[in-house]
Order: C-alpha cells, then structure tokens, then sequence
C-alpha cells in the first residue's frame, strides 16, 4: 500500500493568558473544547494544548481539513456544548484567536492508505 499525504486546509489557534495563579485552571479549560471533538469531527487531523508557564500563555492548536469542518460543527447542538461557553472564564485574562491558512506543513501520521 502506498500513502499520499492528506493536506490541511485550516488551523485554529489561540493564545491566552491566565490571571494570577490560575494557569492550570485556564489550561484545563483551553483543553476540553479540542478533547471533546477529537473523534467526533472526521476532519480534525491534529491537535494540541501547550502551555508556557514563564509567559503565563496557554496556546491551542486544532488543525482541519477545512474551516468550515469545524465551523459547521460549532453550529450545532454538540459543539455549543463541548465549546464550553457555560464555563468559568474568569481565569482568562487575555486571548486572541487566529484562522490560519497552511503554507507550509508536516503532521506526521497523516497518510491516506491508498491500494496500490
């Protein structure tokens, strides 16, 4: 079998940083969204929730297949749920958000296996 490698459309991130003492909170929160559509969403490809504590930052990145893979899901019932909009955000003391367009790229593990 021969691989040829899927290629991402779209990548999430953001980078957000916690009010005093509460970066764990605000890594635990950062990380359920992702967590909770890993195996739901076909179009999730990779993803990662780091954290960089002399910043105080924690930065998450999702990529897809396409924006509108994750987008569409965020419309529905489930992904308004697993977003976490009825969490605590007040750990949260700033945050940004980008939609990236991939230029460049190796994911490891990304092969669809094709007969040959």
């Amino acid at each position: 079998m021969e691989g040829k490698q899927m290629k991402t459309g779209y990548t999430f991130v953001s980078v957000s940083t916690a009010e005093p003492g509460r970066l764990d909170e605000l890594a635990k929160i950062a990380s359920t969204p992702s967590e909770q559509m890993d195996g739901k969403i076909p179009g999730l490809l990779a993803r990662q929730v780091s954290v960089d504590r002399e910043r105080n930052a924690v930065v998450v990145w999702a990529t897809f297949d396409r924006k509108e893979t994750l987008y569409a899901y965020l419309e529905t019932e489930d992904g308004k749920k697993d977003h976490g909009k009825q969490d605590d955000m007040s750990c949260i003391s700033s945050f940004a958000m980008y939609d990236l367009v991939p230029v460049s790229e190796r994911i490891p593990g990304l092969e669809e296996k094709t007969a040959p």
